[in-house]
């Protein structure tokens, strides 16, 4: 009985204790699926809640946001994440063409996304701002 006790208890140790790098890569996925998202829809309002708050350097301006929105998205293609510089931080570059909405001009552009993970916040931010122009 106590050796079942026992290794019931060993068990519930060793996976309780990989649960939170399997929900940390969770939040990962699902913060690189949304922010994919509406970047697709050309919705750079709301992916601006994927820079963490109080993150003035990695805030666009408002002329740089509304620069975004004179460009729609056609494509987003994404690379395989690599780890980044620092610990908790992923890179991930994407390829994306975009069009003018005035002049009907296509352009790519790629963008280096750095993300980091708050510890405390439980959640993925984007540390290298929306793409750049």
């Amino acid at each position: 009985m106590k050796k079942n006790t026992l290794l019931c208890l060993i068990t519930l140790t060793v996976l309780f204790s990989c649960g939170g790098k399997t929900t940390k890569k969770r939040n990962l996925d699902n913060a690189l699926f949304k922010y994919a998202a509406l970047i697709r829809w050309s919705d750079f309002d709301n992916a601006m809640r994927y820079i963490k708050p109080g993150d003035d350097k990695s805030k666009p301006s408002n002329f740089e946001l509304q620069h975004l929105k004179q460009f729609k998205v056609s494509r987003y293609k994404e690379s395989p994440i690599s780890p980044g510089n620092k610990e908790n931080e992923i890179i991930q570059n994407v390829e994306i063409q975009l069009y003018n909405i005035h002049n009907n001009r296509e352009r790519v552009i790629s963008d280096r996304q750095i993300w980091q993970f708050d510890d405390e916040l439980k959640q993925w931010f984007l540390t290298s701002g929306l793409p750049k122009l």
